[in-house]
């Protein structure tokens, strides 16, 4: 497949930042990342091929809804879900009506819900990364697996937890009946990601490496749901793209508040995109969208201090001290920037709210400290570079493209920080810490490959992306910068604990 060349220069940078100068040509991690998300590892293919249903699901019974109503789905013994065939849902069921006293309204009428059939203008309460909001806008609840397009199923309210409370399309899935899986059972999988819940279907097979959340005990929160190959695994957090706060592995962020304090003329950087052809429903859904961008901008200014707390604990080096301080305050600029932006989309000021730092806890020792480099920084402000690219290559609005552009070129410094961080750790261990890596590349990779959760609406011209998108993206990263990183960083032999010649802390203002 042919390389793309925006991210050339990203991978020669973070081999640069660990003093290399070459990559180990294209190596592709065991999990079998590939640009079409699919996967070498343990699948389908394990299954017989009989279509025999499996002893854990034999006495299944069908899962009921609203009035008792047929889902489609059944409940086998073990508590499993599984899709027996389509039904019909009920547009109706979960659908409320708007009070007028929501935080965020969008709409007034049903009338102005056409993007799609059965739109309703509906009240309902939408997680956000600031925390839940009510919101009063359009929702389009889907009626037959026709409506959600090819390969995707109809989910009736009811038959697992959901983003939203009426009828959804799940995710893109590898089944929609059990008459597509060798092992007759088609499960669904109902998995919050980090950006929210996303339902997929997904053939069971014997060979799974779990069936059961029980089964996944390596850390608290784990659960057994559909990887970035369609089989089912142990999953945690799959959607921290960037440096986010994560604590007990999933993001912590600060609630969204009205402030004018990082939004002021005098403090806001940048300028007003072109609003113009943009609705009252689509100006609100990109303040949203920048409201989440912004939430994890702050929050991020936290994780660079305990990130700086830990190098402190391992007697790190003063660059890489000066460049985890300088890291924080680029975020700051960061938050700054996703503020106004969604001033200037939902024509009000917000701002964080006070940030729970409760249950943070210090990482103190080089396996915890190198686990959590290689998930968060490593691998997720990797892909949170080639993101920021992506995106800047799309938008036509010129501030929105500099924002983008300005965000990549920190997030750059800011993975290069973290590969180096790595290399001078693994410098100072032995060859357990480097085997440790490894594998905790291992599972980042598999993780990350994830597509995010289904967004309500993609606006690439206006710097958001469907999700698809972004998954496809991240696959690519990982293929063409991660990869050959980590194998170049992991293959090196021991050396000196000490920062590559090319380092040296930034001159003081």
């Amino acid at each position: 497949m042919k390389r793309s060349s925006t991210l050339v220069p990203l991978r020669a940078s973070l081999l640069a930042a660990m003093g290399l100068t070459a990559c180990a040509g294209d190596v592709i991690t065991t999990s079998g990342t590939t640009g079409s998300g699919g996967g070498s590892g343990t699948g389908t293919t394990g299954t017989t091929g009989t279509g025999s249903t499996p002893v854990e699901c034999v006495g299944a019974t069908p899962v009921l809804i609203a009035g008792g109503a047929d889902s489609g789905f059944a409940r086998c013994p073990d508590g499993t879900i599984h899709r027996v065939h389509p039904v019909a849902c009920d547009v109706n069921a979960g659908i409320h009506a708007c009070t007028g006293t929501e935080a965020m309204i969008t709409c007034k009428t049903d009338a102005e819900c056409t993007m799609a059939p059965h739109g309703r203008c509906a009240s309902f309460t939408q997680s956000t990364f600031g925390g839940p909001a009510t919101a009063c806008g359009c929702v389009y609840p889907c009626a037959t697996d026709a409506e959600c397009g090819a390969g995707k199923a109809c989910v009736c309210p009811g038959v697992v937890p959901a983003a939203e409370p009426w009828a959804t399309c799940a995710a893109d899935s590898a089944c929609l009946t059990g008459k597509d899986c060798p092992s007759g059972e088609c499960g669904v999988s109902s998995f919050d990601n980090g950006c929210g819940i996303a339902v997929q279907l997904g053939c069971r097979a014997a060979t799974d490496p779990c069936r059961l959340d029980t089964q996944c005990t390596a850390k608290p929160g784990d659960k057994c749901a559909l990887g970035a190959a369609l089989t089912w695994a142990c999953s945690d957090t799959t959607c921290a793209i960037g440096r986010p706060l994560l604590i007990d592995g999933r993001p912590r962020t600060a609630r969204a508040v009205e402030s004018a304090a990082w939004t002021s003329p005098a403090d806001a950087p940048g300028a007003t995109p072109d609003l113009a052809g943009l609705d009252a429903t689509t100006r609100q859904a990109l303040a949203r969208h920048w409201l989440d961008v912004a939430a994890l901008e702050h929050a991020s200014v936290a994780s660079f201090a305990r990130f700086t707390l830990e190098l402190l604990a391992l007697g790190a080096p003063p660059a890489l001290l000066a460049e985890s301080q300088r890291a924080a305050i680029d975020e700051v600029e960061h938050a700054r920037l996703a503020y106004a932006l969604a001033r200037a989309y939902a024509g009000r000021s917000f701002g964080p709210g006070p940030l729970d730092l409760s249950a943070v806890a210090l990482r103190t020792g080089a396996r915890e400290v190198v686990r959590a480099l290689v998930m968060e920084a490593c691998v997720g402000e990797t892909l949170g570079v080639a993101e920021a690219l992506a995106i800047a290559d799309r938008v036509r609005d010129p501030i929105l493209r500099g924002t983008h552009a300005r965000i990549a070129v920190d997030e750059q410094r800011h993975a290069e920080l973290a590969w180096r961080s790595l290399a001078w750790l693994l410098a100072g261990g032995d060859a357990e810490l480097t085997r440790f890596a490894a594998r905790c590349f291992e599972q980042a990779t598999r993780e990350m490959a994830y597509d995010p959760a289904p967004r309500a609406g993609s606006w690439p011209e206006h710097g958001v992306l469907a999700a698809a998108e972004l998954g496809a993206i991240r696959r690519r990263a990982l293929r063409e910068v991660v990869s050959p990183c980590a194998a170049a960083v992991l293959g090196q032999p021991p050396r000196p604990r000490e920062l590559p010649a090319r380092e040296s802390a930034p001159s003081a203002a």
